[in-house]
């Protein structure tokens, strides 16, 4: 009986489990949403548009402004994209501010970045 490698055997037990880390956050984000989101709305939506829109332009800009190479231009403006990870939850329950709104943002902010994360892929790759 053939057996697969086990993760020691393998190495990839070193890998991140880059392909799941989307639906992890999602499930995350809606479990941390064990709030009401009323009065929180603006806040969340705050969070989210400075995350996914203001740091996205400003890679942009800076990329272009320090005339780096496309490919790092695109890594830069890539990671500015990413949306709020579930790290910035931990640190507001750590120090306890905005804990509803963080929640909020990494829930609504990576379901948000499966629409501007294509977005910022394509003006990366200058459009084409």
């Amino acid at each position: 009986m053939m057996r697969a490698p086990s993760s020691r055997q393998s190495g990839t037990h070193h890998m991140p489990d880059v392909a799941g880390s989307a639906d992890v956050l999602i499930a995350r984000g809606i479990n941390l949403l064990r709030f009401e989101v009323k009065g929180e709305k603006l806040s969340i939506l705050l969070m989210c548009a400075l995350k996914l829109a203001v740091m996205s332009a400003a890679a942009f800009v800076l990329a272009r402004l320090l005339d780096l190479p496309p490919i790092a231009a695109g890594v830069v403006e890539l990671f500015a994209a990413m949306p709020t990870r579930a790290n910035a939850y931990i640190f507001a329950v750590q120090y306890q501010r905005l804990v509803n709104p963080v929640s909020g943002a990494v829930a609504l902010g990576t379901l948000l970045a499966a629409v501007t994360l294509p977005v910022v892929v394509w003006v990366a790759a200058g459009g084409k």
